[in-house]
């Protein structure tokens, strides 16, 4: 791990997901923020200074998708890094989330914690 301390934004509204990347992360020595759907996201990207987001695709009130558009269209955020989390392996949403500026994907059922953040690292040092 780096000397310096990424700050981790992650988006998800399944709380059996969203905690335990968010407890491993902050064992990890993350500084880490989190939302429970996409209007929070959005709100907390904008307040919260992060490195990387971690965004679920499918969440209440705005889907990870709208969340990335939003963002995109913002000066401001419109050059974070964004990677999609999703349970699903559906290529057409993960073309339309790359379209959208998003940098990445993770597959929450077939990552571990660790690989998780091998691929987290990785994003933050390109």
């Amino acid at each position: 791990m780096a000397n310096k301390k990424y700050k981790l934004l992650i988006a998800e509204d399944e709380i059996s997901i969203l905690e335990p990347y968010a407890e491993y992360f902050k064992m990890e020595g993350f500084e880490v923020e989190t939302a429970t759907d996409g209007a929070m996201a959005l709100e907390k990207a904008k307040s919260f200074d992060f490195d990387l987001m971690l965004l679920d695709i499918m969440m209440p009130k705005m889907d990870g998708l709208e969340v990335l558009k939003a963002m995109k269209a913002d000066p401001k955020l419109k050059d974070k890094k964004v990677y999609l989390l999703t349970a699903l392996g559906r290529d057409s949403v993960i073309k339309e989330g790359f379209e959208l500026g998003a940098g990445g994907y993770l597959i929450k059922d077939q990552e571990n914690p660790e690989t998780v953040k091998k691929n987290v690292l990785k994003a933050l040092e390109e």
